[in-house]
């Protein structure tokens, strides 16, 4: 029920190249740098880009072996961050380096194809970048999976995953899978020798463009309304104090006059309750249900945050 279908496709490991009997295919990573992200690594010198690709190649061998049950103990102790996260996420490994394919125009091997608790299957990709580009694994992973799918027609993915190991730490995180439509469309735009590529997630909705004009019309006008409130503030408070030192330098506390009625307080000292403190303290930490009946939740709802440029 799980056996994969193996591609006719054949992958020449040192020249990084994709071959379907005379035809030669093009890896995914090449189409999505030339279409959805050209300018990736642009400002980024050719050596820093070949010492983290060799570090991202040794990784990947390493894990290859893991795999294949080769591993010596050294190389495991350098994997062992990645052998917990992977067990912690209740991953088994069905496949490694598997290669997918239109067996038309791409081809691209997928770095690990798993089972998850429940059986189903998720790929994942394996990163060594200091940062992940999420977006960039989106278009990466979907793919994968819409070619996956297409090779293995009984089988369906149910998740993705990057594998992102830096600095002796392993996190595996979910990514998104984007729609099919969005994969056919760039597929179909790199067959067509496109130069360009209208990326579905940065298409302008329709409306939204006079939406975030008028946005920014009303926060300048606001802007100038704050200003004006600030300067009356300012000017209130010195007013105020003028008006208590008056009445003080003549013993009153209270006054009235056709004008306005003035009362000056005592000054007084406010408590309030450090809810932050309290919840990290020993007391709470010790028997946080003792207390359970006096912490009040609530719903905050999600805020918009738009920087105007």
């Amino acid at each position: 029920m799980n056996e994969l279908i193996q591609s006719a496709v054949v992958f020449n490991e040192e020249q990084h190249t994709y071959t379907l009997g005379d035809k030669q295919l093009s890896g995914i990573t090449t189409i999505i740098k030339q279409l959805v992200f050209p300018d990736m690594y642009k400002g980024i010198s050719q050596a820093v880009l070949n010492k983290a690709a060799e570090r991202g190649t040794r990784i990947h061998n390493l894990i290859q072996m893991w795999v294949m049950g080769i591993l010596s103990n050294e190389d495991i102790a350098e994997l062992q961050c990645f052998l917990d996260a992977f067990t912690a996420a209740s991953l088994i490994t069905h496949a490694s380096e598997y290669l997918v394919s239109d067996n038309e125009s791409v081809a691209s091997s997928i770095d690990l194809v798993c089972l998850d608790a429940e059986g189903n299957f998720v790929l994942c990709d394996i990163k060594t970048t200091s940062v992940l580009h999420t977006e960039y694994l989106q278009w990466q992973l979907s793919i994968y999976a819409y070619l996956f799918e297409h090779q293995n027609p009984l089988l369906k993915v149910s998740g993705l995953k990057a594998v992102h190991i830096r600095d002796n730490k392993c996190e595996i995180m979910d990514i998104e899978r984007l729609p099919d439509e969005y994969v056919e469309a760039l597929l179909n735009a790199y067959r067509s020798g496109a130069e360009t590529f209208d990326n579905p997630l940065h298409v302008m909705p329709e409306g939204l463009d006079a939406l975030l004009k008028a946005y920014a019309e009303n926060e300048e006008f606001l802007s100038y309304i704050d200003a004006v409130k600030s300067w009356y503030d300012e000017r209130k408070k010195q007013l105020q104090e003028q008006i208590a030192n008056t009445l003080k330098e003549k013993g009153l506390e209270k006054i009235e006059t056709e004008i306005a009625k003035v009362t000056i307080g005592k000054d007084s000292e406010r408590q309030t309750f450090d809810l932050k403190k309290f919840m990290d303290s020993p007391q709470y930490q010790s028997g946080p249900e003792v207390y359970k009946d006096f912490i009040k939740s609530s719903t905050t709802k999600g805020r918009i945050t738009i920087t105007l440029r």
